[in-house]
C-alpha cells in the first residue's frame, strides 16, 4: 500500500510538471532585428594625418590609431595577424606617412618581429 502511494504521489507530481511546461506561454517575438552601427559599414579612420609607423609594433599601432584597418603577413609566407598583434612589426603602409586620414582604410604589411621585411 505504502508504494502504491508513492507511485501515485510521483504520477501526480510528473503529471503537473507537463501540464505546466505545456501550458507555459510562448517568448513573445521581438520582431525584426534592428542592425547594428558598424557591422554593415565599416567604420572610419580617425582624422588628422597619418603618422610614420614603419619599423613600429602592430600592436602599438593599433592603440595609436582607430578605423578600418587590414594588417597582413607580407613575408610570403601566407600567415595570419592576430587580433592581437603582439610580436609582429609593421613593414609598410597606406596610406604613407602625412597623408590625411579622411575616412580611407589603412593597410599595413607586417612579419613577426625577428624577421626581415
Amino acid at each position: 500500500m505504502r508504494t502504491t502511494r508513492l507511485v501515485t504521489a510521483f504520477a501526480v507530481a510528473l503529471l503537473a510538471a507537463g501540464l505546466t511546461a505545456c501550458t507555459a506561454s510562448p517568448a513573445p517575438d521581438a520582431g525584426p532585428e534592428t542592425p547594428t552601427p558598424g557591422i554593415t559599414e565599416p567604420p572610419q579612420a580617425a582624422k588628422g594625418s597619418m603618422p610614420d609607423l614603419v619599423g613600429g609594433s602592430v600592436a602599438g599601432a593599433m592603440a595609436q590609431l582607430s578605423g578600418s584597418m587590414l594588417v597582413e603577413d607580407v613575408s610570403g609566407k601566407g600567415r595570419t595577424v592576430p587580433m592581437n598583434a603582439e610580436g609582429w612589426k609593421i613593414c609598410t603602409q597606406e596610406p604613407g606617412p602625412g597623408a590625411a586620414l579622411d575616412g580611407t582604410r589603412i593597410h599595413l604589411g607586417a612579419v613577426k618581429k625577428d624577421e626581415d621585411c
